[in-house]
């Protein structure tokens, strides 16, 4: 496959790309549509509800002022994003500080001239951004872009206002016309040279005002490209002043190369100027318009070094490719010049072998080219444009990833407030409408709930003296495994064993101790069995709350379940009472952060059984009155392990029905907290009173039908919610799918 038909596969893929974020661009600008309208409503019915519901309409509004602030900008993002992967080119951005031979380079690969690709050994040549697309024999044409009043004075003028103090900008032509205010005061030579360039735009105002007035593209031959990208010409020794009124130049041309179809080069003004435009051509080329970026840099000859200027440029170009990273999709060419000037080969190497690695200006890769020369230049681009294409679907999915994750999670904050929102009409009306209907549900909820309580009791009650079947069961897997894999060492293990440590008593005690510790690393196994106990009380406790108590629609719960869900609702109980607190909230977070472990409960019976397993008091002492065989110490261990290991079995056997007891005391004291203290009934009333529109959603909204304000507010809250699954697919999965 040729260059240029990989870049057209690329080129198509990335179309493929493009009609998803414009799905995802219509979705963001038609929600904003309905979030504008639904906040119209907000604040027009924020004078006529009851106080109740003027609080949740607050709240609402802080979550659509976040939304109506992030989606347009996120919108704007998905659209530049459409575009550019719209694009039928693929785009080499060649950027550097002036005078360091990147005009002269593009010269070079395109075969234009200086009429073109202006250069100078002078003063700021290249003045605005030019744009050189390849076309096969194709003549060399120009549109040139050009500012409007408006935009001029917003994007060119208005910085140097404010950047120098100097009050309002000027919103007309007109006014920039008149005397500009007096220089800053001080002696800041950068100040002093922006005031400068401020007045060269205000002094040259009628050479190129006609210009800002001009339709766009303004269509120009080759003859008079120089006239609107130049500075100045050398040879003539004339100054150029309609760059000021350029945007940007789009030139098409046949390359000198041939197989560049697809190929689009970036020429940018040079830095190092203080021209405040050019620092914000990089980045807005950047985000807009480049995929990979080419640094050139010429080191002096009489010495050098990768200094503060490149790390600002550096840091320019970072800023402009957010979400990419830069080290994947740029690289530095190191202009190799040799003549009376001097010849900084020498420095070339040290710029790619020392400097640069030394430095935080990192690219994909270094080159030594000399800009003047073709063939050198076509190598380099050859490199380029084969990582371009090998690496840019990489950085396109990582660029679409971050838009999908983005877009999901607008999403799923739409759906939430519509689902909040959609909650507000069972509570924007007065209470003399629903508080009858209210209580009726409530008594009935109340008593369900405290029947369902009162029956689990019962049950944990009748079951307290049984074996809790978890614990029994891991217990019997533990005690089966220590006896089946006692890890005791055999006869010729202990010998050695004993030749190298001093003698049989030696080795014998230390495989008592790493016995006694084997085995009690056994048995901290328990607290898998004793933790899941705990998780299912917690969870059937928590289904009697969701079931018969009605709290499965609480917001923000969602699929919580056991001890989650317990947290969750205790943070919903308002604290009611004088002093401040909450029986109920008491209850519930005690019950959420109770936990049986094996520490707690069988620890201490367990070290008990192990002492026969100490070197200090074993059951089986090492004799001293003679000198035992190898085989008999082993048996030694033996008989102390399972001595050990049936008192283990035996003192767990009388505990087994402990987690039973553990978990009724607990129930019950929940139950006598949340359902017999006194008052506690009056905290659940006041409770389901704040969360009736969640519980029991659109068993009030009937009897709002006849106020108008609140059925175009459930309109308008369908309309947003009928969005949140409309439009792309189904968000950041979508977006994966369609970057692959």
């Amino acid at each position: 496959m040729s260059r240029a038909e990989r870049i057209e596969e690329i080129r198509l893929r990335r179309a493929r790309r493009a009609e998803w974020l414009d799905g995802a661009h219509a979705w963001a600008t038609d929600t904003l549509d309905r979030l504008r309208e639904l906040d119209a409503l907000r604040t027009e019915m924020l004078a006529l509800v009851p106080d109740e519901a003027q609080d949740r309409l607050l709240a609402l509004g802080a979550e659509l002022g976040d939304l109506l602030e992030e989606l347009p900008t996120e919108a704007a993002v998905m659209e530049a994003a459409a575009s550019r992967f719209r694009r039928a080119t693929l785009n080499v951005g060649v950027i550097g500080r002036a005078r360091q031979g990147k005009s002269r380079m593009i010269r070079s690969l395109t075969g234009l001239s200086d009429r073109e690709v202006p250069t100078g050994d002078g003063g700021f040549c290249t003045g605005v951004t030019s744009v050189l697309r390849h076309e096969d024999g194709a003549p060399t044409r120009a549109q040139v872009f050009l500012h409007t009043e408006r935009s001029f004075l917003h994007e060119v003028i208005a910085p140097y206002y404010a950047e120098l103090g100097l009050g309002p900008a000027p919103t007309t032509l007109t006014e920039f016309a008149r005397p500009l205010p007096p220089a800053p005061e001080g002696d800041s030579a950068v100040e002093g040279s922006r005031y400068g360039h401020l007045a060269a735009f205000h002094t040259a105002l009628p050479e190129y005002r006609h210009y800002l007035t001009t339709s766009s593209p303004h269509p120009i031959g080759p003859e008079r490209i120089r006239e609107f990208v130049a500075q100045s010409d050398e040879q003539d020794e004339q100054r150029y002043h309609a760059f000021r009124a350029v945007r940007h130049v789009r030139i098409t041309t046949h390359f000198a190369q041939q197989d560049w179809t697809g190929l689009s080069l970036i020429d940018l003004p040079g830095l190092g100027d203080t021209n405040l435009q050019d620092a914000q051509r990089i980045v807005g080329a950047l985000r807009d318009e480049i995929d990979v970026v080419v640094f050139v840099r010429r080191p002096d000859p009489l010495g050098d070094g990768v200094d503060t200027y490149d790390h600002q440029l550096y840091d320019h170009v970072r800023d402009g490719l957010p979400g990419a990273e830069l080290a994947r999709c740029s690289f530095l060419v190191v202009n190799r010049v040799t003549g009376p000037a001097g010849d900084n080969t020498a420095n070339a190497r040290k710029m790619v072998d020392e400097w640069l690695p030394a430095s935080r200006f990192q690219v994909a890769a270094a080159h030594i080219v000399d800009c003047a020369r073709p063939e050198e230049v076509a190598a380099m681009t050859d490199g380029v444009l084969d990582h371009l294409v090998a690496h840019l679907d990489e950085l396109d999915e990582q660029h679409l990833a971050e838009r999908a994750e983005k877009l999901a999670e607008l999403r799923e904050r739409t759906a939430r407030l519509a689902d909040r929102a959609g909650r507000l009409a069972d509570l924007a009306q007065p209470s003399e409408i629903w508080f009858l209907p209210f209580n009726g549900l409530f008594e009935q909820t109340y008593e369900q709930m405290a029947n369902a309580l009162a029956a689990l009791v019962r049950s944990l009650r009748e079951d307290r003296d049984l074996t809790d079947g978890l614990l029994a069961d891991a217990v019997e897997e533990i005690l089966d495994a220590a006896q089946n894999d006692p890890g005791h060492p055999t006869v010729a293990q202990l010998t050695a064993r004993a030749d190298a440590e001093g003698g049989l008593s030696v080795a014998y005690a230390k495989y008592l101790n790493e016995s006694r510790a084997r085995l009690s690393r056994r048995f901290l196994e328990c607290d898998v069995a004793l933790h899941a106990r705990t998780g299912r009380m917690q969870e059937e406790v928590a289904g009697v709350l969701r079931g018969p108590g009605s709290l499965g629609g609480l917001a923000g719960l969602g699929g919580a379940e056991g001890r989650e869900f317990l947290l969750r609702t205790a943070e919903r109980i308002p604290r009611v009472r004088q002093e401040g607190g909450s029986e109920i909230r008491y209850a519930l977070e005690l019950l959420a952060g109770f936990e049986l472990s094996y520490r707690g409960m069988l620890q201490h019976r367990v070290r008990t059984c192990l002492d026969g397993l100490h070197a200090d008091s074993p059951t089986m002492p090492f004799p001293h009155d003679r000198a035992p065989s190898g085989q008999e110490v082993r048996e030694m261990l033996e008989v102390a392990y399972d001595e050990a290991l049936f008192a283990c079995r035996g003192e767990l056997n009388k505990v087994l029905a402990e987690p039973s007891a553990a978990v009724f005391s607990l129930v019950e004291e929940f139950h006598d907290r949340v359902i017999s203290a006194a008052g506690t009934k009056e905290e659940w009333r006041v409770f389901y009173q704040d969360v009736r529109a969640e519980i029991w959603p659109g068993r009030f909204a009937a009897l709002a039908e006849d106020a108008a304000h609140l059925r175009r507010w459930s309109e308008a809250v369908r309309s947003l919610g009928s969005r949140t699954t409309a439009g792309t697919g189904g968000g950041a999965a979508a977006g994966k799918e369609a970057a692959a």
